[in-house]
């Protein structure tokens, strides 16, 4: 990504959105969120589970402030310690949110009516990049489904800060996540015998 906003600028803001961040600190710590590294023009975050023993990262991004904000941050979900960007396969939560209201209710087999849930985790594929689906991300703007709702409808609003875009993330990834479920499968091969 090539820099066309005034780097002196996008430094400027990115000073700030982390001093902000470091000024939540304690908070921070509180809900198990980890600021990993913070070198112009990345800040990578770590997401452990508070609310479950052993706790683990559950989820990892990397913030590009390249471009900020005549253009949106730009959200990468990367593993925690190669720093490879992950595919949509790999992760631990696509972070699922209750569906919008004007949704057609489903009842479930049981007569209930069941949560519906959308997910702000997207990707075109389980083996292709995993990107944050959220108003405020460049990945968002970018996509021709969203060519309507451009980035300055967002950008005085709040929407797309570090702060905000770091909430979201522990509100629907690391957040919810409150017990490691086990699965085991037994499978049984049969050796060949010579005859």
């Amino acid at each position: 990504m090539t820099q066309v906003a005034d780097p002196a600028v996008s430094r400027r803001k990115f000073d700030a959105e982390v001093g902000n961040l470091r000024a939540n600190q304690a908070m921070m710590i509180d809900r198990g969120i980890w600021i990993m590294n913070a070198t112009f023009p990345y800040v990578k975050v770590a997401f452990a589970t508070v609310n479950m023993k052993p706790r683990m990262i559950a989820t990892t991004i990397k913030v590009d402030f390249t471009d900020y904000d005549a253009r949106p941050l730009s959200v990468k979900f990367v593993d925690a310690f190669e720093d490879r960007e992950l595919m949509f396969g790999e992760l631990l939560t696509n972070l699922p949110k209750r569906a919008p209201s004007p949704m057609p209710q489903i009842i479930g087999p049981d007569g209930q009516p069941q949560i519906q849930l959308t997910t702000l985790c997207q990707a075109y594929g389980p083996d292709k990049p995993a990107f944050l689906c959220l108003p405020g991300v460049r990945e968002y703007h970018d996509h021709p489904g969203h060519s309507g709702d451009a980035w300055e409808l967002h950008r005085a609003s709040g929407e797309g800060s570090l702060f905000s875009i770091i909430d979201v993330v522990w509100r629907y990834g690391s957040s919810p996540i409150n017990q490691l479920g086990i699965q085991t499968m037994i499978q049984i091969t049969q050796a060949e015998y010579p005859a």
